[in-house]
């Protein structure tokens, strides 16, 4: 019931997207048919986190900060989504065993790796956490540009090729390889956010 529920509201959010923000998407089909994938994108809005759930038809669970589960309504919302919480105020290892977990069971995880909101044209840099999250999961990776979410006009929304990190996987990272995986993170992601058709 859950699921019928969640695809109803994820309908009527893409009408919404479509109608108000005359969303355009380009790539919706990179998002792999099955099997774990990380959906990454750039953080610049609130809409952000819906506007990912209703574009693609696989449902996305997201990792999202544990305030949000306080309030009754918000906790709601993210209960239909499957969402779980993290602290981001620590290293918080059952947040990521939960994501190692979504991955392994082939559902699809949402990160912003940067992990907060920065301003439309300013990507950060990714945290360690989902830089390790995605290296060790081994399951592929899905940037996502999304620009123009605050400004009036069309917001769009570039979907790349899913990408792979085996390059870094099963070995111990030194302190440059970390930030060599997670400069092509954000190079993939900055890619997407810079396509023009």
């Amino acid at each position: 019931m859950k699921k019928i529920i969640y695809q109803i509201i994820r309908l009527l959010l893409l009408a919404i997207f479509r109608i108000f923000f005359r969303i355009k998407i380009r790539g919706k089909e990179n998002l792999p048919e099955q099997g774990g994938v990380i959906v990454m994108s750039n953080h610049i809005s609130a809409y952000d986190p819906p506007l990912l759930a209703a574009i693609f038809s696989r449902p996305v669970r997201f990792m999202a900060k544990k305030e949000l589960f306080e309030n009754p309504l918000l906790r709601f919302v993210l209960f239909l989504a499957d969402a779980f919480p993290v602290d981001r105020s620590k290293n918080d290892i059952s947040a990521v065993k939960k994501a190692l977990s979504v991955l392994k069971s082939g559902e699809v995880l949402g990160l912003f790796p940067e992990g907060t909101r920065r301003p439309e044209g300013k990507l950060g840099n990714p945290k360690t956490g989902s830089v390790m999250l995605a290296i060790k999961s081994g399951v592929p990776v899905l940037p996502v540009g999304i620009k123009n979410i605050k400004k009036a006009g069309r917001i769009t929304v570039n979907i790349g090729k899913p990408f792979a990190l085996d390059q870094f996987a099963n070995k111990r990272l030194t302190k440059e390889e970390r930030k060599e995986a997670a400069q092509f993170i954000k190079t993939k992601i900055q890619n997407e956010i810079n396509y023009e058709e």
